[in-house]
């Protein structure tokens, strides 16, 4: 009898192992399938790609526009006072750690009609512009329809030497080309830089030298590649999709928040305005815009919004030639970017991830003067780090 119950419970005990092998085999297998059958959309995309229209760090973005001054850090009041002492007119924003400390606007955007500057004034951003054209091409790239090493003579085969000029070179200012012409009728962007193309000519010297003409003829190539005018491109990508709220020189003159160009601290001598010599900048400087949209740009930039990783890197990458690459100056902890155009200076001074800022917008450009230098010594005070003179 003992025997006979021995057996038996073996028996159930064998039964008990094979019904749990038998689960756990018949779960690897639903498994294996999920795994297999898991729908693509399910699958977390890489950070370095994202695409996405919100830039990752909202909680600075939505502190932009408004006038902001933390008078509980010391670092803010400090350069309040240097900026009011130093008689800077435009508007500052200061971003420390990812965090506005500083937007305030200093003197008046129009004297005439008493109206001050203040955290929503417009400014022209001069060549600063070339960055938001470097970022068109790049995309381009990005979607296989130019390269970095196609030539110059895909598109302008009439142009001397655009047979050795690469789409990387025209990015870094190290084509060789100049212009040895200037236009002095503007019809449309695509005939303004065909002028451009017709009047180019080689520099007798191949080292880098800064000439619009290669962002020119950038904006061309745009044109030819997506049959948009440069506008209507700039149009789609910076304001309809990322909501920047960027400018032409028609709209920025009727609007409530544009400011004036004075040549003078005293607003005594007005800078001309002159539509024309704003239109002929196809591409290199006639959009004009706040000084939070324009820290709103790099942070897209910086967070891969708009560029991934990699597409952002090859733009910003510089020749050991020259620091200047994608619109601006790379050095190892920061990267600054500068312009002046009738009467108005914008600088532009950030770290590599965007999260340490100065930015001064200035609707106040004198002869022998920049404002760039306090940009530079404001960022040095809050970074610590060594700025190139």
């Amino acid at each position: 009898m003992k025997r006979t119950q021995h057996y038996r419970m073996k028996n159930q005990l064998w039964r008990r192992v094979f019904v749990v092998i038998l689960i756990v085999i018949i779960l690897c297998i639903c498994s294996l399938y999920l795994i297999q059958h898991k729908p693509a959309t399910l699958k977390p995309e890489p950070k370095a790609v994202r695409h996405t229209d919100k830039a990752a760090s909202e909680s600075v973005i939505k502190s932009l526009n408004q006038n902001v001054l933390l008078k509980n850090n010391n670092l803010a009041v400090s350069f309040n006072t240097q900026l009011r002492d130093s008689g800077f007119i435009g508007t500052a924003l200061v971003v420390q750690h990812n965090h506005v400390i500083l937007q305030q606007g200093f003197g008046y955007a129009d004297k005439k009609k008493n109206r001050l500057n203040d955290a929503q004034s417009l400014y022209q951003i001069a060549s600063i512009q070339k960055g938001f054209t470097a970022t068109l091409i790049m995309q381009q790239i990005h979607a296989g329809k130019l390269h970095l090493n196609t030539l110059l003579s895909q598109y302008y085969p009439n142009i001397p030497d655009a047979n050795k000029v690469t789409i990387k070179e025209m990015l870094t200012m190290t084509s060789g080309l100049t212009e040895k012409m200037d236009a002095n009728v503007f019809t449309t962007e695509a005939e303004n830089v065909a002028f451009d193309a017709e009047h180019t000519t080689v520099l007798s010297s191949p080292k880098w030298s800064y000439q619009a003409i290669n962002y020119r003829l950038l904006s061309g190539i745009l044109m030819q590649i997506t049959h948009k005018s440069y506008s209507d491109l700039f149009n789609e990508t910076f304001n309809k999709k990322y909501h920047l709220e960027v400018s032409d020189y028609k709209d920025f003159m009727t609007n409530q928040h544009r400011t004036i160009g004075y040549k003078n601290a005293d607003y005594s001598q007005l800078a001309p305005e002159n539509p024309l010599s704003y239109a002929f900048e196809t591409g290199t400087g006639n959009m004009a815009m706040s000084a939070g949209n324009l820290y709103t740009f790099y942070r897209l930039l910086t967070d891969h919004v708009m560029l991934n990783e990699n597409s952002l890197n090859m733009m910003w990458q510089h020749p050991v030639t020259s620091h200047y690459a994608g619109g601006m100056y790379h050095y190892d902890e920061f990267s600054i970017g500068h312009g002046f155009k009738l009467g108005f200076e914008p600088t532009v001074i950030l770290t590599k991830n965007g999260q340490d800022a100065v930015i001064l917008m200035s609707n106040e450009n004198a002869r022998d003067k920049s404002w760039k230098s306090l940009a530079k010594h404001l960022f040095a005070q809050m970074t610590a780090v060594k700025i190139i003179k």
